[in-house]
C-alpha cells in the first residue's frame, strides 16, 4: 500500500522564504541609503556653487580660475620660499634630500659621504648605504638642476645686441651695454647669476660635506665629483689666488677632511674647509681656507639641564667663540646641540640666534622654520 503524501502547510512556505524576503529588503534599503547620498551631494554641490557665485566677488573669483599658465615663470620654482640661515643635519635622512631642506628655505645642507672604488655613496653609517643613493644622484645632480632652472636662457635674459637695452650706435648706450656685461663678469659676487632662492637670488646655498672615509682617498673623488657644478657653467664660490669669488653653492669638507691637502692648492679652490672652532685661534684658518667654522655644543659649551636652560657661564662661552670667529670673517655653526626636550632644544636655538649664529643646526626643519626669523 502507498504511504500517503505528506502535506506542507502554506503558512509554512511563508516561513521558509522570510530569509530571502528579508535579504531582498536589506539590499533595496542600502541602495536606496546610496542614491540618498548621491542625490544630497550634488543638491549641496549645486547650493555650494549658487552661494559662491553669489557672494564671490569678481576678484576672488579671478583668484580661483586664473590660469596656472600665467602663474608661473621661469624662475618660480623657490618663489615665496624665503631664505633662512638654518643647517639641515644629516639631511640625507629626508624623505626627499635636498629638496626637502630648500622647501623650508633651509640655505645649508650636509651630505655624509663614503667613498668605494671611484664612487661615494650617502648614509649616516655603512649599513645604511646603497648603490641608488650616491652624492651626484641626491646632491650634485638636483643642486645643478635647480640652479639652471633659476638661470633660463631666453630671449630675455640674452637679448639681441639690436635690443634697445643695448642699442646700436649710440654712445652711452654701448657703454650701458659694457655696464652690463661687466656686471655678468666672472669676478661679480654672484658671477651676474641666479642662485636658488628666488626672492634672494644672491644668497649662496651652503653644501657641507662630511668625509666618513679616509680622507686622502676621498678628496679627490669629491672633488672629481663637483664637476658637474663647474661646467659648463661655474656655480661654486672659489678661491683665485687672491681672493673669495662668491657663487651660488659653496662647499665645505667636513669630518675626515684633511686641512693640509685642501689648502695645498693656492691659485684655485671651489672647496673650504669646516675648521673647528675652539681652534681659530692657531691662526691656521682664515677666509680664504675656511668660510664656516663648526662647534660641537656638547663639548665645547657644555650640557644644558632640563627646567633650568642654558647657564651665563654657557652663554659667555657661545659669546665669546662667536665674537672671535665674526672678527676673522668666518662664520659659526654648532652642531650637537640638544634636540629633546623640545622646551631644551628651543631655548638653546634662542640663546644661539640671539648670539649672532650664522646657521642654526637643525634636525626638525618645520620647527627651526617656525622661529622668528
Amino acid at each position: 500500500m502507498l504511504a500517503p503524501k505528506t502535506f506542507v502547510p502554506r503558512t509554512e512556505w511563508v516561513a521558509g522564504g522570510g530569509r530571502y524576503t528579508r535579504l531582498g529588503k536589506l539590499i533595496g534599503g542600502f541602495s536606496f541609503f546610496v542614491l540618498f547620498v548621491l542625490c544630497a551631494t550634488q543638491l549641496f554641490s549645486i547650493a555650494t556653487t549658487i552661494v559662491t557665485t553669489i557672494y564671490t566677488t569678481d576678484l576672488q573669483t579671478l583668484l580661483l580660475s586664473f590660469p596656472l599658465s600665467k602663474s608661473t615663470y621661469p624662475t618660480s620654482l623657490t618663489r615665496d620660499i624665503l631664505p633662512k640661515p638654518i643647517h639641515s643635519h644629516n639631511d640625507y635622512w629626508r624623505l626627499v634630500p635636498a629638496y626637502t631642506a630648500i622647501s623650508y628655505g633651509c640655505i645649508s645642507i650636509e651630505a655624509d659621504v663614503w667613498e668605494y672604488d671611484g664612487e661615494l655613496f650617502i648614509g649616516h653609517d655603512v649599513a645604511s648605504l646603497s648603490r641608488n643613493r650616491t652624492f651626484k644622484s641626491l646632491y650634485v645632480d638636483p643642486l645643478r638642476e635647480m640652479l639652471d632652472l633659476q638661470n633660463p636662457d631666453t630671449e630675455f635674459t640674452h637679448p639681441p645686441h639690436s635690443h634697445p637695452r643695448f642699442g646700436a650706435g649710440n654712445g652711452e648706450e654701448e657703454e650701458e651695454k659694457e655696464d652690463v656685461e661687466e656686471e655678468n663678469g666672472d669676478e661679480d659676487p654672484v658671477g651676474g647669476r641666479n642662485g636658488i632662492w628666488d626672492v634672494d637670488p644672491g644668497q649662496t646655498t651652503h653644501l657641507f660635506v662630511d668625509f666618513k672615509t679616509p680622507g686622502h682617498n676621498t678628496l679627490p673623488v669629491v672633488i672629481a665629483h663637483l664637476e658637474a657644478l663647474r661646467t659648463p657653467v661655474n656655480y661654486l664660490t672659489h678661491f683665485n689666488g687672491t681672493h673669495v669669488v662668491h657663487g651660488q653653492v659653496t662647499v665645505h669638507l667636513t669630518g675626515d677632511a684633511p686641512f693640509l691637502s685642501i689648502i695645498a692648492n693656492t691659485t684655485y679652490r671651489d672647496y673650504f674647509y669646516d675648521a673647528p672652532l675652539r681652534d681659530l685661534a692657531s691662526g691656521r684658518y682664515t677666509p680664504e681656507n675656511t668660510i664656516v667654522s663648526s662647534g660641537q655644543f656638547g663639548r665645547d659649551v657644555g650640557s644644558v639641564i632640563w627646567g633650568r636652560g642654558m647657564t651665563e657661564g654657557q652663554k659667555e662661552i657661545v659669546r665669546t667663540q662667536i665674537e672671535e670667529a665674526h672678527r676673522r670673517g668666518i662664520m659659526v655653526r654648532y652642531w650637537d646641540t640638544p634636540g629633546w626636550p623640545v622646551s631644551v632644544r628651543n631655548a638653546v636655538w634662542g640663546v644661539l640666534v640671539q648670539e649672532g649664529v650664522d646657521l642654526l643646526n637643525a634636525d626638525d626643519l618645520k620647527a627651526a622654520s617656525y622661529l622668528d626669523w
